[in-house]
């Protein structure tokens, strides 16, 4: 296999990261309060899981929305107007909760890729936070390409939001591969796209007979091997 390309996720397989819940909801909470809305938790909690139950709807379909169109209508339920200000300061609310390390090898392994092949990054998030991320560490540097799914409003599975990829690296789907963690949405997905998929090996995802990896620090080998 002739590899061009290659395409890696971010979440569990550059990084590992989680939101702080508890901590996260009191300063919504505060936000909120600041502006002269006092909620109670129970009402707060209650209109964000809304809100991201309508998120969930749309993603079911293949599709994304951004953090702003989530918490706008998490705001809606609460009866409180919406502005970009205050979406902006709930955003930041929730990078500064969103605990994420990128994985110890991740910049040697980013540095030995993008000397070898264009690589890109596609997330699944609503969020920029993976963009700022790699910014902020100077990662972005390894990088041709950054596609976060609330840019384009699509979401892995998605085939659309590969061949959105492709185009963007002029490569055809057998010169790529697709490296993440999810059988769902990054294998199924690079299958789906006539992409080979390689798996970060995980707990409680379902079976994959594909290519697979302990972890992001064994590919610059593998796909060595793969090329072959």
């Amino acid at each position: 296999m002739a590899i061009k390309a290659v395409i890696l996720d971010f979440g569990g397989t550059l990084s590992d990261g989680a939101l702080d819940w508890d901590p996260y909801h009191e300063k919504l909470r505060s936000i909120l309060a600041s502006r002269g809305y006092l909620v109670e938790m129970s009402v707060l909690k209650k209109a964000l899981r809304g809100a991201l139950a309508d998120l969930n709807r749309v993603r079911a379909k293949g599709k994304e929305m951004t953090f702003e169109e989530v918490y706008d209508i998490f705001l809606g339920k609460l009866e409180i107007p919406g502005d970009r200000e205050i979406l902006d300061e709930l955003h930041g609310n929730f990078r500064d909760h969103y605990r994420t390390e990128f994985f110890p090898c991740a910049e040697e392994i980013l540095k030995v890729l993008s000397e070898r092949y264009k690589v890109a990054l596609l997330s699944n998030t609503m969020s920029d936070q993976p963009r700022i991320l790699l910014s902020e560490s100077g990662f972005d540097r390894y990088f041709d390409l950054i596609i976060c799914s609330r840019d384009l409003g699509l979401r892995k599975p998605n085939p659309k939001i590969f061949k959105y990829v492709l185009e963007k690296l002029e490569v055809k789907p057998d010169e790529v591969v697709h490296v993440g963690d999810s059988v769902e949405a990054d294998m199924m997905g690079a299958r789906d796209s006539d992409i080979t998929g390689i798996w970060i090996k995980t707990p409680d995802q379902p079976p994959w007979s594909g290519y697979a990896i302990s972890s992001i620090c064994e590919l610059p080998e593998f796909l060595e091997k793969l090329g072959r």
